[in-house]
């Protein structure tokens, strides 16, 4: 119990080192941050499935940390020293053409709507009105071509470029305020019909960060700890209901005979956490953080010297099998063997796992110097020079830190997607500017 208050302690402290710190809103110690107070949340092993962490995978936690924060902070003071002296002019933003914006929201928007409603006629109903929820999710992601899928998901990126807009025009036209909310709104409610709380949280996230980037300089400590406070309820609270509606539809008629059947119900009985009545909406906050480690702590054990080999860059090159595929190219044929690593139904294993699987002390380094260096660089960027591309590509990082708990973001398909939606329509912006 002392580590699950020391580690809580100090990723309360890098929280607040974040928010006002002398490197305001440094991804760093929102890493760290994030990662501090999972590994405090860890360290309560309110699952008979958790095992007790091992030596190793301590030491490999610490390795992770120092190269990391090291990288950060080399990379940072290179710039520095190359950059001195050239810093934004009030760290205003570069403003977007009106009209230019106006018609790429139109096309964004129109796009959406047209891959969302062929795929609601082609299976004639989406997710969230499906009875198997979690099921319909896969089965579209399966049977629909991935651009369709992709496009219909759009507004977990053009809801935060609206959301910029808004806060970097000097002026708007009531026309204009009317475009954006509608259209904000209109977004949210397209992702709502999936019943996926990432698909939600992101843009969320994503909007949170731009504010935070886009109004640096004149933020107070009230409306940083104000919209901070709100995030992290929404946030939490999507988090807690969104898996709630899925298991409560889905496993219902399974709990038929159980008269304290509630939508926790199932999460409660797979990962075996007994949580006292009306704390049983705490299990989903505590299985993200704790199974992932947990996850991650039993594959290192799992892969290495005397246990099974690594796979030395066929995990990551995975990532690109449809690319592939396409061009009839030799694809990767690493599966992992989840269940004889953890649970089976729980297949993530925190950013870590990808290098470590693949090449297990070396790929740890690799990855922390290289995250290091990455979201140092991107943090310079967005700091020296506010535009609609530095900030956009701040705040998609900053979202990709705190889901760095969960997974690795490198490898899904959609973020190189996600990279290359910004890279064009920053550069849109740029070309196009007023």
């Amino acid at each position: 119990m002392i580590l699950f208050f020391i580690f809580i302690f100090l990723g309360l402290v890098f929280s607040l080192l974040y928010v006002f710190g002398r490197e305001k809103f440094s991804p760093a110690n929102l890493l760290l941050a994030v990662w501090l107070v999972s590994i405090g949340i860890a360290q309560l092993r309110l699952s008979p499935y958790e095992k007790p962490w091992t030596a190793g995978f301590w030491l490999i936690l610490l390795l992770f940390f120092v190269l990391f924060y090291f990288s950060y902070r080399v990379i940072g003071k290179i710039i520095d020293r190359k950059t001195k002296g050239k810093t934004a002019d009030g760290n205003k933003s570069q403003p977007i053409n009106a009209k230019v914006f106006l018609v790429v929201a139109l096309v964004l928007t129109v796009s959406s709507l047209l891959s969302n409603l062929y795929i609601y006629l082609h299976f004639g109903t989406m997710p969230i009105f499906s009875s198997l929820p979690d099921k319909m999710r896969f089965i579209i992601n399966k049977d629909i071509f991935g651009l369709f899928e992709y496009i219909a998901l759009l507004p977990r990126l053009y809801t935060p470029l609206l959301f910029f807009y808004v806060l970097s025009a000097d002026k708007m036209s009531f026309k204009y305020k009317f475009f954006v909310w509608f259209n904000i709104i209109l977004g949210f409610g397209l992702l709502l019909l999936y019943a996926s709380r990432l698909v939600i949280i992101l843009p969320i996230l994503l909007s949170y960060f731009i504010y935070l980037y886009l109004r640096k300089r004149e933020l107070n400590f009230k409306k940083i700890i104000i919209s901070s406070l709100v995030v992290l309820m929404v946030v939490g609270s999507i988090s807690v209901a969104i898996p709630a509606f899925r298991n409560y539809i889905t496993y219902k008629d399974y709990y038929a005979e159980t008269p304290d059947y509630t939508p926790f119900t199932y999460l409660a009985d797979i990962s075996g956490i007994n949580m006292p009545a009306g704390l049983d909406w705490l299990v989903p906050l505590y299985l993200i953080p704790s199974f992932n480690l947990q996850t991650m702590m039993q594959a290192t054990d799992f892969y290495g010297p005397g246990a099974n080999s690594h796979y030395w860059g066929g995990y990551y090159v995975s990532v690109f099998n449809p690319l592939l595929k396409i061009f009839h190219l030799p694809i990767s044929d690493v599966v992992i063997p989840w269940k004889p690593i953890f649970l089976y139904w729980w297949i993530t294993a925190t950013f870590l796992f990808p290098a470590w699987a693949d090449f297990g002390y070396v790929g740890v380094i690799l990855i922390s110097l290289f995250w290091g260096a990455v979201l140092s660089l991107a943090y310079q960027y967005a700091s020296k020079k506010p535009t609609y591309l530095s900030v956009m590509l701040m705040a998609y990082l900053s979202f990709v830190v705190i889901m760095s708990i969960y997974a690795d973001y490198l490898l899904r398909p959609e973020f190189y997607m996600d990279m290359f939606f910004i890279l064009i329509t920053g550069l849109i912006f740029f070309k196009f500017k007023d």
